[in-house]
C-alpha cells in the first residue's frame, strides 16, 4: 500500500528545497531558483533533467540577468512557468531567458499535508517588465501517480496586459552512461486536417519529427538536433518516453477550440538540444534535452486580474508509442474486441495512473452493467497487458476496461469499446 502524502523541507543539491511524495511517485520543488520543479520521479526513474553544473549554485540579479543573450542564461534545468509569446521586438513578447525575477527570481513558498494531499504553492516576486506575478500550485493525491499543476499569472501593473500561460519541463535523454539515448520520444496528436499540422520555429525540418498522416500523430524522436517546433494540438494531451527505460509521462492540459493561442495556434511546443550540435544562434547546451511546452490561449488582463491553466502530469511504466491519454491510465495498444458467437475476446496494453484494481464491464445500451470480470491488481509501476475473454448476451452493447482505486471506488474508464 502506498504511503501518505507528505511534503517536508529538504536540501536538495545544496539548494533549500520540498518535497511531495505519496510513495509512488516524487516531486521536487527549489522555490530559490524560479519556483521550479526539479526533478518527478516514478519509483527509481527520474523524468527531469538536472544541469550538473549549476547544482547548488545561487547567482545575484545581476549575474542572472547578464547581457540578456541566451548563450548567459543559468540553465538549471527543470519545469517552470514562462510568458508567452517569447520575442524581442517590443512589449507584448517576452525577452527572455534569461530573466532574473521570473525565470530565476526567488520565490515565496506555502505548504500543506494531510491524509488526502500534499501541496506546495510557489509564489514568484513582482515583475515590473512583464506586469506578472505567478503562481505555481502543486498537488499530489493518495495512492495515484498524478500531479496537478495550477499555474496562475496577476497582472500586478497599472496597465493591460495579454499574456499566454506557458508550461516548459526539460526531460533528460541521455544514457546512464552519459552519452545521447536517441529513444527519448514526445508523442503529440495533432489535427490531421490541418494543412500544417506542426510548424518549424527554430532550425529546420528533420529527421526528428515524424508524422503519421493518417493518425495524425506526431513522434519527435530525440537525435540531439537543435530545433523547436509548435504543433495545434486538440487532444489535450502529450507524452514522453523513454522506450529504453519503459517509462512514459504524460501531460494532460484543457483545450479552447475557439480561443486565440500564441505562435500561429500553437498548443504544444517542442525544444530539443545538445552539447556541441549546431546551432542558428549561439547557446550553450548542458546537456541532452527534450522541452516538452503546453500553452494556454492568450489572456487578456486588465490591473489586478488573474487567469489559470491547469496542467496534469501522470507516470507510468508503459511501452511505447502512446496513442491515446485518460484520467486513469495511456494506451499503447488500444482495446481490441474481438467477437465469436457469445464471447468477446480482449486485447490491449495500456500504463495506469492508479494502484488498486482493474476490471472488465459489459454494459446495455442503458449503462447498466451486465457483468463484470476481476483482471487483478494494478500499479503505476507495471504495465497492464490485457487479454481476456468475457461472455456476452442478446443485450451487450458496450465493453469497457475500468480502474478501480485502492478501497474498490470507481477511478475511471482506461478504454472502452462500442459493439
Amino acid at each position: 500500500m502506498a504511503a501518505g502524502p507528505i511534503v517536508e523541507e529538504i536540501s536538495f543539491h545544496g539548494w533549500d528545497g520540498l518535497r511531495l511524495s505519496n510513495g509512488i511517485v516524487d516531486a521536487v520543488c527549489v522555490p530559490e531558483i524560479g519556483g521550479r520543479l526539479m526533478q518527478f520521479s516514478l519509483g527509481p526513474h527520474d523524468y527531469l533533467f538536472t544541469n550538473p553544473e549549476l547544482l547548488g549554485k545561487r547567482f545575484t540579479y545581476e549575474e542572472h540577468a547578464g547581457n540578456g543573450e541566451l548563450i548567459n542564461w543559468k540553465n538549471y534545468g527543470g519545469a517552470k512557468t514562462w510568458p508567452a509569446p517569447q520575442g524581442w521586438d517590443g512589449e507584448g513578447q517576452w525577452p527572455g531567458p534569461p530573466d532574473p525575477v521570473l525565470d530565476s527570481g526567488r520565490y515565496e513558498y506555502e505548504t500543506n499535508a494531510d491524509e488526502s494531499s500534499a501541496s506546495a504553492l510557489m509564489t514568484s516576486p513582482p515583475d515590473a517588465r512583464t506586469g506578472l506575478r505567478i503562481r505555481r500550485l502543486l498537488n499530489l493525491e493518495p495512492a495515484s501517480s498524478r500531479m496537478q499543476l495550477d499555474l496562475s499569472f496577476e497582472n500586478i501593473s497599472e496597465r493591460t496586459i495579454r499574456w499566454s500561460i506557458w508550461d516548459v519541463a526539460q526531460m533528460i535523454c541521455s544514457r546512464a552512461d552519459g552519452q545521447l539515448n536517441d529513444d527519448c520520444w514526445l508523442y503529440i496528436p495533432t489535427d490531421p486536417a490541418r494543412e500544417r499540422p506542426y510548424e518549424i520555429m527554430f532550425g529546420e525540418d528533420n529527421p526528428q519529427y515524424q508524422l503519421d498522416l493518417e493518425s495524425g500523430l506526431l513522434s519527435v524522436q530525440y537525435q540531439g538536433i537543435v530545433g523547436k517546433i509548435g504543433a495545434h494540438s486538440p487532444a489535450g494531451w502529450i507524452a514522453f518516453a523513454d522506450r529504453q527505460a519503459g517509462f512514459v509521462l504524460c501531460m494532460q492540459f484543457p483545450y479552447q477550440p475557439e480561443a486565440e493561442y500564441p505562435d500561429n495556434g500553437a498548443t504544444v511546443e517542442c525544444w530539443t538540444e545538445a552539447p556541441g550540435a549546431p546551432s542558428p544562434i549561439p547557446i550553450r547546451s548542458p546537456g541532452y534535452i527534450l522541452e516538452t511546452e503546453a500553452l494556454s490561449p492568450l489572456h487578456r488582463l486588465s490591473p489586478g486580474k488573474m487567469a489559470s491553466q491547469r496542467i496534469t502530469w501522470s507516470a507510468a511504466y508503459c511501452p511505447a508509442p502512446i496513442v491515446d491519454v485518460t484520467d486513469v491510465g495511456c494506451a499503447h495498444q488500444p482495446l481490441r474486441v474481438d467477437i465469436d458467437g457469445g464471447w468477446a475476446r480482449l486485447n490491449g496494453v495500456f500504463g495506469c495512473f492508479h494502484a488498486g484494481r482493474a476490471q472488465i464491464e459489459c454494459l446495455d445500451e442503458a449503462g447498466k452493467v451486465l457483468n463484470q470480470i476481476d483482471l487483478g491488481p494494478v500499479s503505476p509501476l507495471r504495465a497492464l497487458r490485457v487479454d481476456a475473454v468475457a461472455q456476452l448476451n442478446a443485450s451487450t452493447r458496450r465493453i469497457r476496461v475500468n480502474i478501480l482505486d485502492a478501497d474498490g471506488t470507481y477511478a475511471g474508464a482506461l478504454a472502452s469499446v462500442v459493439l
